[in-house]
């Protein structure tokens, strides 16, 4: 009952949303989104500045921990003392060299996204939690 409910409520919605989607398509007006353009720019270009060293650091981080996880694991104990700072002294500073480089390349690319499509907005200089 509920599965036949809910399939009837999602065509409704469907054939309403199709019905509404040409009145949006006359909305963006050519001379508003030229106007707005330098705004975008501008958004787009302090949020990649902003982007790239918090990527570099929140995946250096990320990397450091995966790296260290991973040489443990390879020393036998994941979770053991011993294995973990072995991994943190062997492991950490390449997760920290190889996060930070990927995270530089991937908050710079959310950055100009983000800041393009939302500019001067608080998604466009913060990362989502994954």
């Amino acid at each position: 009952m509920f599965k036949k409910l809910a399939t009837s409520f999602m065509l409704a919605s469907a054939l309403v949303g199709a019905m509404v989607s040409p009145s949006f398509a006359a909305d963006d007006d050519t001379f508003q989104s030229i106007c707005f353009f330098p705004v975008r720019l501008l958004g787009s270009g302090v949020s990649t500045v902003v982007g790239v060293p918090e990527g570099a650091v929140k995946d250096g981080v990320k990397g450091a921990q995966m790296a260290t996880k991973w040489v443990a694991g390879k020393l036998g104990d994941e979770d053991g003392t011993y294995q973990t700072w072995a991994g943190a002294l062997l492991g950490g500073p390449f997760g920290i060299l190889g996060g930070g480089a990927y995270g530089c390349f991937d908050g710079g690319w959310h950055g100009m996204k983000t800041g393009y499509e939302k500019p001067f907005t608080k998604e466009s200089f913060t990362f989502k939690e994954d």
